[in-house]
Parts: structure tokens; sequence; C-alpha cells
């Protein structure tokens, strides 16, 4: 039969099936559209063809989310990982798609370095910690950093050339939360959830690297949301605010 013999269809719901072709074998195998969605990094949720039902406010520089490895900023910055391992889409926090890490300390991303030339930096990520070891999330410099240490509190160098030391204190090794960094040339701020950790005299480095999940410090968890703007957003600001109430939206049942 041929394809013209097929009736159009012009919507597809998420329990349709679809026949593919496989490039290997010429084989004929049928998927989901959920799972193709999934695989390709688009949500399975109603919303914008991008894969991101939420509207975050204009300027980011990266946006990773939906369980895909596909920068849905604009600007072309596809995650990979460093090995042959990769973290692995699963159903996270409210239900929504994320990166699974599992604790084997060998499924790092990086992306390729964008903020050289930049004046300050801010970023939001939404995570969820099942593991109560070491972890850091962002590095992006050769420091030997930690977002949690085995003492409780964070050893932070994002967007730093010199790690933080105890600092943020008493960082969580349990449950879903928002970690926004604020970095300028003068100021350095990590606010979670709705607690600041304190505002730090520290110069903003925009470092050489953009790596997630590193490989030596193991992490167990999810990452559901990495938003990064190329410019310093002060805490409590309308801006702020603004990128907060996007990120309450969509994942409801976050502390802030």
């Amino acid at each position: 039969m041929q394809i013209k013999d097929y009736p159009l269809i012009t919507a597809l719901s998420n329990d349709d099936l679809l026949l593919v072709q496989t490039a290997s074998d010429d084989a004929f195998k049928s998927l989901k559209v959920s799972d193709l969605k999934s695989y390709i990094g688009v949500s399975s949720s109603s919303g914008s063809g991008s894969g991101s039902v939420t509207s975050y406010p204009s300027g980011m520089a990266l946006l990773l989310d939906g369980g895909s490895l596909i920068d849905k900023s604009g600007n072309s910055r596809n995650a990979s990982p460093i090995g042959d391992n990769s973290p692995l889409p699963a159903t996270g926090i409210d239900g929504k798609k994320v990166l699974r890490w599992n604790g084997s300390g060998n499924q790092e991303l990086q992306v390729t370095d964008f903020l050289d030339g930049t004046t300050g930096a801010t970023l939001y990520c939404v995570y969820s910690v099942t593991g109560t070891g070491n972890y850091n999330l962002v590095r992006t410099y050769a420091l030997d950093d930690y977002w949690h240490f085995i003492d409780g509190n964070g050893y932070i160098g994002t967007f730093q050339n010199v790690r933080h030391e105890a600092y943020p204190p008493s960082m969580p090794n349990s449950g879903n939360h928002l970690i926004s960094i604020h970095a300028s040339s003068t100021s350095y701020e990590v606010v979670l959830d709705t607690i600041s950790k304190g505002s730090q005299s520290s110069s903003y480095a925009s470092g050489d690297r953009f790596r997630i999940g590193t490989n030596d410090k193991s992490f167990s968890g999810d990452i559901a949301l990495l938003l990064v703007y190329p410019q310093y957003v002060q805490p409590n600001s309308t801006s702020d605010l603004g990128v907060r109430n996007s990120i309450k939206s969509a994942y409801p049942s976050l502390s802030i």
C-alpha cells in the first residue's frame, strides 16, 4: 500500500502508536507517541512544541528541563555526556520528566562554555536529592567544590575562581528544592527555596567550563530544571520574582 492510501492524521494523542522503520535492519516497529516525545525531549503535557510548558522570562542563556539534554533557550547549547554514560529521563517532582543521576559517578554532562565576557550570572536549579553523600551540580572552574559536603555545608565554587569555605551552610541531603545562585562583580548569594544563605563579598568569574552533575561527587538524585541568565539578577527583585513565579507554576510542590 502506498503512503497516499493512508488517511491524513492531523492530531495525535500520547497513547497513539506510530510505525517506524529502523535504519539498522529496515525492520518496522511500533512506537508510542509519548515515548517518542520523551526520547526527543518534548513534554507529553499540553504546551508549546518546544517541550517547555512553562514560559520563563526572556533573556536566558541556557534552559534544560523536561528530562532532555536539548537546550530550549533558543541558543542551541545542548548538553552532552562526558563519557559513555548519561543521566536518564525519569518521572520525578510533580510528575514531570527529569534527568536522573544514580550515584555511580560516571554521568557527568557538559555544555560548551557560554559565559565568557559576561560580568555576572544567575542560575536557577530545581533538583531532588536521594543520597546523603557529596554532590556538586554545576562546576564552572577547575575547583574541588561542593554544593553539599558530608559535614552538611556547601563549599561552592559555581561562578567563582576559588571555592567558598563552609558556604552555603546547611545544604539539603533529601527532598525537592530550588537553588538560585546570584553572582556579580561585588557579591555572591545563594538562596535555597526561600532562605538566603547570606551574601558574600566576592567577585564573579565566568569560568572556563560548564559541567553538570560532576563525576567526582557522585550525585544521587534528579535535576528537573537548569536555567541560567547571563547577568546578575538581584534576589527578591521584580526579575527574580518573575522567574520564581514561573518555576512555582511548573513545580507547585516546591516550598517557594
